[in-house]
């Protein structure tokens, strides 16, 4: 399962989150991890506290299950660069998920190759 650690407005194809990245929507197929405020990719206000803190491991926990992402699965996080795809795989690990993964390319790999499927808005593809 690949799930997708960008704000939602980089999730639903309103921003590439980066100004060195054109495309914008997610790999086809994917979960959305959350990650924090749309305004700003760098928050990961809703993995941390404003100091930097983890937030609570069940908080965590819970956001993921929601969205259908479990432990039961391999799951491989990614986002435009890798280093929030990296925090949630921290995360995951010391909630003692055992098959996790980065997809380190992330957006930004997956988004050069026109023959990759994207999807955008409300699950419609391109």
């Amino acid at each position: 399962m690949l799930v997708s650690v960008r704000t939602w407005g980089e999730f639903i194809g309103q921003t590439s989150g980066y100004s060195y990245i054109a495309a914008r929507g997610e790999i086809a197929g994917t979960r959305w991890g959350r990650d924090g405020a749309d305004r700003d990719v760098n928050s990961l206000s809703e993995f941390h506290h404003p100091d930097g803190t983890m937030q609570a491991a069940g908080h965590i926990d819970g956001l993921w299950r929601r969205a259908g992402v479990v432990p039961e699965l391999q799951v491989a996080f990614y986002c435009g660069t890798g280093w929030r795809a990296s925090l949630a795989f921290f995360y995951a690990w010391l909630l003692g998920w055992p098959r996790i993964s980065v997809y380190d390319g992330g957006w930004c790999e997956w988004s050069r190759d026109p023959e990759n499927p994207v999807m955008c808005q409300s699950g419609l593809f391109r």
